[in-house]
């Protein structure tokens, strides 16, 4: 077995112990750690540091040993202001769009936002993008489109139970499952550099629920019409940066399928 294949078993196999493991024992060992500690937002990272264990033990046998730094692997020697500034932009007609329409949610919850934006934001970017996309893209010869795949169909399926009914059902199905792609594009065509979709997850999350604008992924029609705004002005912005830098645009036709 050559190191490609060998590293893509070590990926799916060490994705699908955490995945098990993360079945069985997120949520009571969640509830432990926060009557512990006295504190959801910090129960939360605490219990999903602990759960990240057999990815990063999956990280660190991939090969050539001589990229073997975890930050590097995961995305997080990217530059951080680099990725913040580019999230403030880019989500720019989220806020102001949902300044003048909706008002604010004064019944929300800091340890619920820090949760659903900051933390949520920052390990579903660790766990999907930077393990199960960017790992699989960068270590294997699968190309762009079967690497992104499964990652947003599972990233998809796991935001399925904000759905009331079959029409909303759909829509958070399409939404996140898109949503994944371009974050993975992003991700990619930053150069690896995770603090790019981390600072947009982040924000599009706290923009979607500073303001009164709905309580699941799907939204309605103004709402989406700003977070539209936002991906395509996330879109302009990488093209722009991509076509100036060294390389220029990362995904092209001959990485979509396979590598060499």
């Amino acid at each position: 077995m050559n190191t490609k294949s060998l590293n893509l078993l070590v990926l799916f196999l060490f994705f699908g112990i955490y995945f098990i493991l993360d079945y069985l024992f997120f949520a009571p060992l969640q509830s432990m750690i926060i009557n512990y500690v006295q504190s959801r937002f910090l129960g939360h990272v605490l219990t999903y540091s602990i759960s990240l264990v057999p990815l990063l033990l999956g990280a660190m046998l991939l090969k050539p040993k001589g990229q073997n730094e975890l930050l590097e692997k995961f995305g997080l020697k990217g530059n951080f202001l680099q990725g913040l500034s580019f999230g403030i932009i880019a989500t720019l007609p989220m806020f102001l769009g949902y300044a003048f329409l909706f008002t604010l949610n004064r019944k929300i919850d800091p340890n619920a936002l820090l949760i659903n934006s900051v933390s949520s934001g920052f390990f579903e970017e660790m766990i999907f993008r930077a393990y199960f996309f960017g790992l699989v893209f960068r270590y294997t010869r699968l190309g762009f489109i079967p690497s992104i795949l499964a990652t947003s169909l599972l990233f998809a399926l796991l935001h399925l139970y904000q759905s009331q009914d079959l029409g909303e059902l759909v829509l958070i199905f399409g939404m996140t499952f898109f949503g994944s792609i371009l974050f993975s594009w992003l991700y990619a065509e930053w150069k690896f550099n995770l603090w790019i979709p981390i600072a947009l997850h982040v924000l599009m999350n706290s923009a979607w629920m500073i303001f009164d604008v709905s309580d699941n992924a799907a939204g309605n029609g103004w709402s989406n019409f700003f977070r539209f705004l936002t991906i395509i002005v996330a879109i302009i912005m990488t093209i722009v940066h991509s076509r100036k830098s060294i390389g220029g645009l990362q995904i092209e036709r001959k990485n979509l399928w396979l590598k060499d």
